[in-house]
């Protein structure tokens, strides 16, 4: 170290050869040449300079407390005096040696902070021995003068010591020293001169830390070169626009800036998570390319929001250390609740937000199904190809003629295609296990057909994606396969009862194919049957699940106050449409995939049946097999409903059930 290569500028002592007999016996000198002389060794070891009969030896360890040997020939009763005053002159030694030690580089902010504190008392310290030392030089001060001056600094220095003892034991960094300055600060609050001065060790090294709060809480920085502040960065994740779009997981937003608790002082560990929000959400509005310190960025006038027009002019309070936490919760608040009103503000007014959800609704979760009756008739030949077969440049182009033709949505164009390689099971249980799974293009293609594949995607641009993540289109994605599959099966169904009503001519997948049916049959009351739930389970989903769940979600966005409780909103809806749709239960999933299963082969026999037979060309035996594999399958999915339903997990209101056991009762 620095101090270590010049021993002559340090504070403590100089070493010195191990001579601690002086030339002279100071015993055999009077009792008032005798007090003389070692009031003035006093006062020299009071600022680290060896006395002549009042000596101390080397040390081995920088941390150990220093002892001292009074010569022995000194009277007995102004040696055992000066004993009294030399813990004194120890207490210094320790104090000056923690100072130097603690102006490492290595030490942190926090550290030279509380060493630049104590280099102050020091200085105050001395200023006192050389008053001091002036009564000594006019011959105005005794020995037991001086233990009259000095007994109440030897109770501020021991208050002192204490502290650095506790520090250097484990070399103490950061948060700690912070935490142990209050501590003790709080602790000798009922004795005035040691509380007085932990409280002004305490601020002084609390003000770096402050500072670097007030950056993050003000400006969405974090200035910390010693990594001692209770937010950090992950470096591992740089934000790219692109990046942003195409992350499985909201990684930007809730793994860029993590809260580290091992430096959170105690002062904050209550508002904690809101002083990560807080920064968090300048930082989205920084992203968004969006000045918040310039209160004309936004329309006051129009504001979803009030937002108070100090906190527009950035007029805060600055932070200072108190040992009471309300006194600074006012300030952390103040900033928080500008950072999300802003964000939030500027999410659901300047980029339209509510209308996004609107369109994810209309197109995602097949709300009116208009532009799906339109897509279904011009691309069911191409999907009802194997999925590596499909044109998918083809299957955009009639998505695209669909989406024009039927809406006029204004964010249509942002809507994509996406063939997925594997089927929707397979796509629930690597969701279920995301966090111990590899990455869901991984999993082994099947053979799939373009239905069964065939999925939308949405371009979320930032800071939109924020809220309309990777993650929750996962989720959207999922409740559309479904949704779309059980659209096409029904498709199935009805051409089958149109030709059944018809008693004539039918299409067959677009080909022209003629068949009679000229009476009801088995065959025709199983149709019905299959018909009948299949529309029963859309209407359930659409209606008493998605609908049902989507007002609830419209309620919560008009009481939402920041960009966390919107998160939360949103996937609360998602998770609960899933949860309603049986689609976080494999076990129910494949009972429903069984039954749809058996409806699409059903359908595709009836479109076998020869152009000039009718149904009751089909072998009954044919129809019976049918009919006893979808009852049972039916009754095996009513019994999984039965033994899975429960309590509503994360719902308001105690003990609600279920929705699904609206399925049995219909």
């Amino acid at each position: 170290a620095w101090f270590t290569e010049r021993l002559r500028l340090v504070w403590d002592f100089y070493p010195t050869p191990e001579k601690f007999e002086p030339d002279v016996a100071i015993g055999r000198l009077s009792v008032i040449e005798q007090e003389a002389i070692i009031v003035k060794d006093l006062l020299l070891c009071m600022l680290g300079v060896e006395g002549k009969f009042i000596k101390t030896p080397s040390l081995t360890d920088k941390q150990a407390q220093r002892s001292f040997h009074i010569d022995r020939s000194l009277d007995p009763t102004l040696r055992d005096l000066a004993r009294r005053m030399v813990p004194l002159c120890s207490n210094h030694s320790l104090i000056v040696r923690f100072i130097e030690d603690r102006l490492q580089y290595k030490y942190g902010l926090i550290n030279h902070a509380l060493a630049g504190a104590l280099r102050e008392v020091v200085q105050r310290y001395y200023v006192f021995v050389s008053q001091l030392e002036t009564q000594q030089q006019q011959s105005q001060l005794t020995l037991q003068t001086l233990w009259f001056h000095t007994e109440p600094v030897m109770e501020m220095m021991e208050v002192i010591a204490n502290i650095v003892r506790t520090l250097n034991k484990g070399n103490t960094t950061g948060r700690a020293v912070l935490d142990l300055l209050h501590e003790q600060t709080l602790k000798l609050s009922g004795h005035k001169q040691a509380y007085d001065i932990c409280f002004f060790l305490a601020k002084s090294s609390y003000k770096p830390y402050l500072t670097m709060l007030e950056t993050w809480i003000h400006n969405g920085l974090i200035d910390d070169p010693y990594g001692e502040f209770m937010v950090q960065e992950n470096k591992d994740i740089i934000h790219h626009e692109s990046s942003l779009e195409q992350e499985f997981n909201d990684k930007f937003w809730s793994r860029r800036y993590i809260l580290q608790r091992n430096n959170t002082p105690i002062l904050f560990q209550s508002t904690s998570d809101m002083i990560l929000n807080t920064g968090k959400y300048l930082n989205a509005i920084r992203e968004s390319a969006f000045d918040f310190h310039d209160d004309t960025s936004i329309d006051m006038s129009t504001s979803m929001l009030h937002i108070d027009k100090q906190l527009l002019m950035n007029d805060h309070k600055k932070l200072e250390y108190t040992i009471h936490e309300k006194d600074l919760d006012e300030t952390l608040e103040q900033a928080y609740k500008y950072a999300s009103e802003i964000l939030l503000d500027l999410i659901i007014n300047k980029y339209h937000l509510i209308e996004r959800f609107h369109t994810l609704k209309h197109y995602f979760l097949i709300d009116k199904g208009d532009y799906i009756v339109q897509f279904m008739d011009s691309a069911e030949d191409e999907l009802t190809k194997r999925a590596r077969d499909i044109d998918e440049n083809k299957i955009q182009s009639l998505l695209d003629v669909s989406l024009a033709i039927t809406s006029d949505d204004q964010y249509k164009d942002d809507v994509r295609i996406k063939m997925f390689h594997y089927d929707l099971i397979s796509m629930l249980e690597r969701v279920l296990n995301i966090e111990s799974s590899s990455t869901l293009n991984d999993t082994v293609e099947l053979k799939l057909t373009g239905l069964e594949s065939f999925s939308l995607d949405y371009d979320v641009k930032w800071p939109i994606s924020l809220v309309i993540n990777r993650n929750c289109l996962t989720r959207y994605q999922m409740l559309f396969r479904f949704l779309f599959y059980i659209k096409y099966i029904e498709r199935l169904l009805c051409n089958v009862w149109r030709a059944h009503k018809n008693g004539g001519r039918r299409r067959r997948r677009g080909r022209d194919r003629k068949r009679m049916i000229t009476k009801p049959n088995g065959a025709a009351y199983l149709r019905h049957k299959m018909l009948h739930f299949v529309q029963n389970l859309l209407y359930y989903m659409s209606f008493e699940v998605i609908e049902a769940h989507w007002h609830t979600f419209e309620n919560n966005l008009k009481k939402v106050t920041n960009i966390d409780e919107l998160l939360q909103y949103h996937l609360l809806f998602l998770d609960n449409c899933l949860r309603d749709c049986m689609l976080t239960s494999v076990h129910l999933l494949r009972h429903i995939h069984k039954i749809m299963a058996t409806c699409v082969m059903f359908a595709n026999a009836m479109d076998n049946v020869d152009d000039d037979d009718d149904f009751d060309s089909l072998p009954g035996a044919v129809v019976v097999s049918f009919n006893s594999n979808f009852t049972e399958q039916l009754r095996q999915l009513l019994d999984a409903i039965s033994k899975e339903d429960g309590p509503v997990q994360g719902s308001t209101g105690g003990g609600q059930q279920h929705t699904l056991t609206n399925i049995i009762h219909r």
